[in-house]
């Protein structure tokens, strides 16, 4: 992936979790090493512009790694649809504590969940805990494109990519692997 796309960042602006766990760009940097964006201040910069949560945007970026460790923990186990590892949901089930919920009937007579304020980072992690182990993990999934790796809800049950440019890239390493056969 291209510099300019990583400055670009599609990805970043849909879920506060997933806008914190796509702040590694596997693979895109120099010599195959992975990007990432919470330590490049320009790259952090554009992150904070981008993301949809701004509490959690304006968190110091250590604070920000530390949150992201756990929470892509919980994501590439939930995406591989393994067991989720127990310190990552241990620290993430004591984060959610922080930040409760409370249950509500509206107007029409539905229920309705609404955050009873507490920290970002308790939010967040009752995100990923939701998304790891709630009735969209099947959706997760976590982009196998080179120079990706990020992670994304299928609006498919075949969807393999995160985007139609990193299949296309996907299938050209592919078909460029069996040439040098």
């Amino acid at each position: 992936m291209p510099l300019k796309n990583v400055r670009a960042m599609p990805w970043i602006g849909e879920q506060p979790v997933l806008d914190l766990a796509n702040t590694v760009v596997v693979g895109a940097g120099p010599a195959g090493a992975d990007i990432d964006l919470l330590t490049d201040s320009g790259l952090l910069a554009c992150w904070r512009e981008k993301a949809c949560d701004r509490e959690l945007a304006d968190l110091p970026a250590q604070d920000l790694t530390e949150l992201r460790a756990p929470v892509r923990g919980v994501l590439d186990a939930a995406s591989r649809q393994a067991p989720l590892p127990g310190p990552a949901r241990a620290r993430l089930n004591a984060l959610a504590a922080r930040a409760p919920v409370t249950f509500r009937v509206d107007d029409t007579g539905r229920l309705a969940e609404e955050e009873a304020g507490g920290p970002v980072g308790g939010s967040v992690a009752r995100q990923a805990l939701v998304l790891a182990a709630g009735p969209e993990q099947a959706r997760l999934r976590c982009c196998p494109a080179p120079s990706c790796g990020m992670f994304f809800l299928a609006r498919r049950r075949d969807q393999a990519w995160c985007s139609i440019g990193c299949g296309n890239r996907a299938r050209a390493a592919r078909r460029g692997g069996r040439r040098a056969d």
